[in-house]
């Protein structure tokens, strides 16, 4: 068996363990049925902590391994995780560089300029990755120099988007926004609500709290709210999301039933948002299932094809007349449903409230069984006392500067050399740098770098005005 290098508190129990049995050598063995007391006492840890430890080696495999508490806990990374907002400021700031004639920016002069603007505080290869998350490519120009150049998908996405919302507020159509966020809070041990008792000694369990809620130029949609409990749908990342189910109950039951007549509801790009009506036959269906699909869509295709023939056939046709099922909800009341472009989030205000809402609830000194009645008594207050078309009006300027920005975009690309295609493929050209992560991304550095969410704030009106934090965006 190789040999492990014991941490300090394993030297410890081991010690603790050697004495005790000196002491059992000395006095005699006492309490020959009490084990767990007798484990504790060897061992110089409670009772209660020998009991839960069992308790998981009980569930664990047959060969008793036990992993150490909350070390595949999500956690923040300290630089990278920015929320929303935080990145869509961050997505500005690379298409300030081309309606302000600087060009395409390089990784070095967008760090430059986020450190001396917005005080960031991360390292050209972290800057990397946020970027490349949000749909930017690093590519070298003829003179050798990297340009970070946006997705050529993400940019159609965007244009797409912004001339239907022209053609619809052209049409005097209500624009709904929807949108969820999460809330994390500690969990108390009794797990209750806020009409429930609680303990004062919280666990260090997380709990999440999901919000749905939609609103356009006045205000939130009445009896919209949803709060539902949520858990990480991915341990490593700590992403949530919203069981379909859920979502579809709260179109049906709150949404739908107080949308204005003839509304342009904007959604995002979950998983649950993109269910189709009637999903395509997998590789794995049933051949007379394939067949049945091709002959309902009018696809020809030959009787003595096999299985990986039809499905190919099937993957060539199958996004051409799709239909999502919320689309397919919302259109028999009347609706259209417009999807932003990915990575987009900076084109719906009611993210700017999310910001806003998630200062107020997430306070240190916020209870956990009080988390509901604190985003009940956030959501009443800001539909009676914000000016939402002003998130509106500041949505609206933001569109034409993206507009503006990509008529800039084909001209430059126009003038420059790129050595190669631009791929929009996972596997183009990262977005890195020669500099190694620096210390900025240690821990030391835990703390939010864009200054543009109200976190920390000071006071009643900062913590309850999203539009103050709007004013502060004089850079992008």
């Amino acid at each position: 068996m190789p040999r492990k290098t014991l941490r300090s508190q394993a030297r410890s129990m081991i010690y603790s363990v050697h004495q005790h049995m000196l002491k059992e050598a000395n006095e005699g063995v006492k309490n020959v049925n009490q084990v767990q007391k007798r484990t504790a006492d060897a061992t110089g840890i409670s009772v209660n902590t020998v009991k839960r430890v069992l308790r998981e080696a009980n569930k664990s495999d047959s060969s008793g391994s036990l992993r150490t508490p909350g070390k595949k806990r999500p956690r923040k990374k300290p630089v990278t995780d920015m929320d929303n907002f935080d990145l869509g400021v961050v997505k500005r700031c690379i298409h300030n560089f081309h309606t302000s004639n600087e060009g395409f920016p390089t990784i070095r002069k967008l760090q430059m300029k986020l450190r001396s603007e917005i005080n960031f505080q991360g390292s050209t290869k972290s800057l990397s990755r946020i970027i490349k998350k949000q749909g930017f490519r690093s590519k070298r120009t003829a003179d050798k120099q990297r340009v970070l150049i946006e997705k050529m998908d993400i940019r159609f996405q965007r244009l797409e988007y912004l001339e239907k919302m022209t053609l619809f507020r052209q049409q005097g159509r209500p624009i709904i926004y929807t949108y969820e966020t999460y809330v994390h809070v500690n969990q108390s041990n009794s797990k209750s609500r806020p009409e429930g008792s609680h303990s004062k000694k919280p666990t260090p369990h997380i709990l999440g709290v999901g919000i749905l809620h939609a609103g356009s130029d006045l205000g939130f949609v009445p009896n919209s709210l949803l709060m539902f409990e949520s858990k990480p749908k991915i341990s490593k990342t700590g992403q949530y999301d919203i069981n379909f189910s859920t979502y579809e109950k709260w179109l049906r039951t709150q949404l739908i039933p107080n949308l204005p007549p003839n509304s342009v509801v904007v959604v995002g790009n979950g998983s649950y948002l993109n269910k189709p009506l009637e999903p395509a036959p997998t590789p794995y269906a049933k051949l007379s299932i394939m067949q049945a699909w091709l002959s309902e869509k009018n696809i020809p295709y030959k009787k003595d094809m096999l299985k990986p023939q039809l499905y190919n056939l099937i993957k060539l046709h199958k996004e051409k007349d799709k239909i999502f099922y919320i689309d397919k909800l919302f259109s028999d009341q009347g609706h259209l449903v417009l999807r932003l472009p990915l990575y987009h989030p900076d084109l719906n205000p009611i993210d700017m409230v999310w910001a806003v809402i998630k200062a107020y609830v997430s306070r240190d000194d916020t209870e956990a069984n009080k988390i509901y009645e604190l985003i009940q008594e956030k959501v009443a207050d800001m539909g009676l006392k914000y000016d939402w078309k002003t998130l509106g009006d500041k949505v609206k300027e933001i569109e034409d500067n993206y507009k503006t920005s990509d008529v800039i975009i084909d001209e430059m690309i126009e003038k420059i050399d790129i050595s190669g295609n631009i791929s929009d493929s996972g596997s183009d050209t990262d977005c890195s740098s020669d500099s190694s992560e620096d210390e900025n991304d240690s821990e030391s550095n835990n703390k939010d770098f864009i200054y543009f969410e109200v976190p920390n704030v000071k006071s009643e009106e900062e913590a309850t005005d999203p539009l103050g934090g709007i004013k502060q965006e004089k850079y992008v």
